[in-house]
């Protein structure tokens, strides 16, 4: 107990003085922003911080007119329709494979990579990964094996 009133002094004396210091406080705001429904119907409360842009729901990242060329040639590929459709129409609608650029040509590659994605509203879950060289043509990339394959090889591994 004799020790208790020293301890009690010092942490009073510090919290007394901390509380007197010169810094400027800022104050974060919070702005509302307008209610968006989901697809599904309901509500969602989005606030803003002053300061910092919303993102728009729809914003996407511009491609070049390459990179979308790219994107539609995997896309033509008869597997990729085919889980597309598959997916579209065991999600009902809900779930879509999308297409992005997931790596480009640099100093230690010559290939843009093309991955081949499910978005399911949590996460992008990848499916296929393609590899397109400047000559136009397409490989697939076997991640686990860690190995590339003509679509020919690829094809006739799958049967």
């Amino acid at each position: 107990m004799k020790n208790s009133k020293p301890i009690a002094a010092i942490l009073f004396s510090t919290l007394l003085f901390s509380c007197g210091d010169n810094v400027e406080e800022q104050e974060i705001t919070e702005t509302p922003v307008e209610v968006q429904q989901e697809t599904d119907g309901t509500q969602v409360d989005q606030k803003e911080i002053k300061g910092t842009p919303k993102p728009k729901k729809d914003e996407h990242v511009q491609l070049s007119e390459t990179e979308d060329k790219l994107i539609d040639k995997v896309w033509a590929l008869p597997e990729v329709q085919a889980l597309s459709d598959k997916i579209n129409r065991e999600s009902k609608g809900k779930r879509h494979l999308v297409g992005r650029i997931s790596s480009e040509p640099s100093d230690d590659q010559e290939y843009y990579g093309i991955s081949v994605s499910e978005d399911n509203g949590e996460a992008l879950a990848t499916y296929f990964e393609f590899r397109i060289y400047p000559d136009n043509s397409i490989y697939y990339y076997d991640v686990v094996e860690d190995e590339e394959l003509t679509l020919k090889e690829w094809r006739a591994q799958k049967k």
